[in-house]
């Protein structure tokens, strides 16, 4: 929750960022989107807030795909302000929000990964619409047929080329919002009478075959998704995480390299590097290797190479899929073998605490202590005030 407000305080600070978030509201509500000088609808405040959570890429992930939380917090915190002065919410009641819509992002993805992908699709714009009906449908207490209804109305509107993360520009940034919208929009409409169809989603030509789920059937004692989400120290993909932890463990190195030997899970492989991936797209591998290369070693030369094949990226199908292993090479011979790892599912309020910190400074430690105090029966008015006082601030 920390994380997630935090990096929309930030990303809002950037005023190409706030100029297309205030782009994205529509409606006028009771609702914050920091920096924006407007009190906004739910759904305008919670599609221009998730576009602010993933501008950057830094918010969290799951399955190294997927990203849950974009489609979960900026929902729970815009339905939370807007009924806040008309009924008694809970905290409670907000955290079991979150958590059921990180649960249905993460049973989703656990079905349609990695098939999603491979058929063409990002698994993001796939799952968020759904996991953005099912946090709203929950906050907001839906009966069972309601909520069936808003899930499957928001099925009908999900998808989005996977194309977006490699062929450069912005899409990538928007693609995610939009997809939280049409979430919105389909409780909404639910909430408002509007049924689904019956079997919307298992159903020949269904979602879930469209998409490739491997079973139609729920998997039996599977541990909360919310444990498995994963944290970003560096603004790039969950699985570029490694090779940047990698870079790091390296004292500087200097001199002209020769070679680069990346050795990654496969679907991380394969994700980030696809053949139509672009120079320095989100999901390149060799992008995100020169980006740590020349972050962590700004003293090392890089080949004169456009297409830098100098770098060679192996799929290794022992490896887990936060974990990379680098062996670099130079012109003298020199030869350097490192590895990273990461996975950040098992932070704690120490670390959440710290990456706040890192990112807004002593704001974004208050904002941490307020949200990791929420499960101990804390006020959530405390963090709304908190919130409404940032986006304020951020103006």
């Amino acid at each position: 929750m920390a994380v997630g407000l935090v990096d929309i305080l930030s990303s809002a600070q950037m005023a190409h960022h706030l100029s297309a978030a205030r782009a994205l509201i529509s409606g006028h509500g009771a609702c914050s989107v920091p920096g924006s000088g407007v009190v906004a609808s739910p759904s305008g405040a919670a599609t221009a807030n998730a576009y602010l959570m993933h501008a950057q890429l830094t918010d969290d992930s799951y399955r190294v795909a997927a990203h849950p939380g974009l489609a979960v917090i900026p929902v729970a915190v815009a339905i939370a302000e807007d009924v806040w002065k008309n009924c008694h919410l809970s905290g409670d009641r907000f955290l079991r929000s979150v958590v059921a819509g990180y649960e249905c992002a993460g049973a989703l993805a656990d079905r349609l990964l990695p098939t999603v992908s491979h058929r063409g699709w990002r698994v993001t714009s796939v799952i968020a619409p759904l996991a953005a009906a099912v946090t709203a449908a929950y906050l907001l207490s839906f009966d069972d047929a309601t909520a069936i209804s808003a899930i499957g109305l928001a099925a009908a509107t999900a998808g989005g080329p996977l194309s977006v993360v490699a062929t450069g520009g912005d899409g990538w940034r928007l693609q995610p919002a939009l997809a939280v919208q049409s979430g919105i929009a389909a409780m909404l409409a639910a909430g408002a009478g509007l049924r689904s169809g019956t079997d919307s989603m298992g159903t020949e030509h269904g979602y879930l075959s469209h998409f490739g789920a491997r079973d139609p059937r729920p998997t039996a004692n599977r541990r909360p998704a919310v444990h498995d989400v994963t944290f970003k120290r560096y603004p790039v993909a969950m699985y570029g995480q490694s090779i940047f932890d990698a870079l790091c463990t390296l004292d500087r190195i200097t001199g002209e390299i020769s070679r680069l030997r990346i050795s990654l899970h496969p679907f991380a492989a394969q994700y980030g590097n696809q053949s139509q991936n672009s120079a320095g797209s989100i999901s390149d591998v060799r992008s995100i290797a020169v980006a740590g290369l020349q972050s962590f070693h700004p003293g090392l030369t890089l080949p004169h190479s456009a297409d830098r094949r100098w770098i060679e990226i192996d799929a290794d199908p022992e490896m887990h899929p936060l974990n990379a292993t680098l062996e670099l090479t130079l012109a003298d011979a020199s030869h350097y073998a490192t590895a990273g790892n990461g996975d950040t599912s098992h932070w704690g309020a120490t670390d959440f605490t710290h990456r706040c910190g890192e990112h807004l400074g002593p704001r974004g430690r208050d904002i941490a202590a307020l949200a990791l105090a929420l499960p101990a029966g804390a006020g959530l008015a405390d963090l709304l005030h908190r919130w409404q006082k940032e986006a304020v601030i951020v103006g």
